[in-house]
């Protein structure tokens, strides 16, 4: 079994600068099933103060998650739970377990590694989804084996545009290229880190 983490974050900077405003863990069980384990928002009463000085890596203004997914700053608010609790849930759910992320070194490295979530001693991180993911999509994609002939040309194109020797595949178009029978049903999908983590959950499932 493999617990898959996504955090919700009001940005890319990271701890201290940044805060994880929601988290969903999916389980990858042993016979194959992706299943939700757990969920939460998280309760910051200062948030609106912090979205008004918030500027982003790009320069654009204002929490960019409040402004892309249907999430918003008045959920943060009246959420049940405060940071504290949250963390102090996540420690339970996964020590000692196998737990990892799409993007390893943002979602751990740049915040569940710091206060007050410090999982690195309490679990095991095996993989990174998006290392394996981005290898395999690639791999079929020059081999003209990804169903979606549109996507397989976009990511081609997009690796050979890219300033950067190694372009990371996205989560979704991981999804969409290891799992064109869409088993979470994409449609319903709302951005939140609860339904990224199922969705990376099934590209697991095709990896490993």
């Amino acid at each position: 079994m493999v617990l898959i983490i996504d955090t919700e974050t009001t940005g890319l900077s990271g701890y201290p600068k940044d805060r994880v405003l929601e988290i969903g863990i999916a389980e990858l069980t042993d016979d194959g099933e992706v299943k939700r384990a757990y969920s939460e928002i998280i309760r910051y009463p200062d948030i609106e103060e912090f979205d008004r000085k918030y500027v982003n890596l790009d320069g654009s203004e204002w929490i960019w998650i409040y402004r892309n997914s249907d999430l918003r700053i008045e959920d943060t608010l009246d959420a049940a739970k405060d940071v504290e609790a949250v963390a102090a849930e996540v420690k339970e759910i996964v020590s000692g377990m196998e737990v990892t992320s799409y993007n390893v070194p943002f979602d751990f490295g740049k915040f569940l590694y710091h206060e007050p979530w410090n999982l690195k001693e309490l679990c095991s991180i095996p993989y990174d989804i998006m290392e394996l993911a981005t290898k395999r999509v690639y791999s079929l994609a020059e081999d003209d084996l990804v169903q979606d002939k549109v996507l397989q040309e976009r990511l081609l194109r997009e690796r050979e545009e890219s300033y950067y020797p190694e372009k990371w595949v996205r989560s979704i178009d991981a999804y969409r290229a290891l799992c064109p029978e869409d088993p979470m049903g994409l449609e319903g999908m709302r951005h939140r880190a609860i339904d990224d983590a199922v969705m990376e959950g099934w590209v697991l499932k095709t990896l490993v």
